[in-house]
């Protein structure tokens, strides 16, 4: 568990800090014909998913590397999706909630962002994920401003 909870280090990644496109996708081929023979296949396609919150950003510009970002585009890719969603949400760590929500407001304009990016590079299931992790940033502030001002009224 610890070492799957700790794992930030998206294979691929040189020592020198390029990233090699060829040797990710040769991992996720590896890692997925691995899980499916030993029936460990959606626990390690969400594991993957968490991991690539931790990969580069493209050398175009894009905030993700677009060879990641294609696999977490890709039809089957749902449950590594599911994984970076729950990382990148977890990735924020312990924090107090202002009565405000004005720093889930803040992350949900930011992921919105993101989303919008990753569309306008063609990775739409992608975007569609990222975008309901921003939806759920805008609920939980409107739930916290919400419960605020009924205990303002109370």
């Amino acid at each position: 568990w610890k070492l799957l909870n700790g794992w930030k280090f998206v294979p691929g990644k040189l020592t020198d800090g390029q990233f090699s496109e060829e040797a990710f996708k040769k991992w996720i081929q590896f890692v997925r014909d691995k899980a499916e023979s030993s029936g460990h296949l959606e626990v390690a396609l969400l594991h993957i998913g968490m991991v690539l919150v931790y990969g580069p950003p493209d050398e175009g510009g894009l905030w993700i590397n677009k060879t990641i970002a294609s696999v977490l585009n890709e039809k089957d890719a749902e449950k590594i999706r599911d994984g970076f969603r729950q990382e990148l949400n977890n990735s924020r760590g312990y924090h107090w909630v202002k009565r405000t929500g004005k720093e889930d407001i803040e992350i949900a304009k930011k992921k919105k962002k993101m989303a919008e990016d990753a569309e306008n590079s063609g990775y739409y299931r992608f975007a569609q994920t990222l975008r309901g992790l921003a939806s759920s940033y805008e609920r939980e502030s409107m739930s916290v401003i919400e419960e605020h001002q009924r205990d303002i009224e109370e």
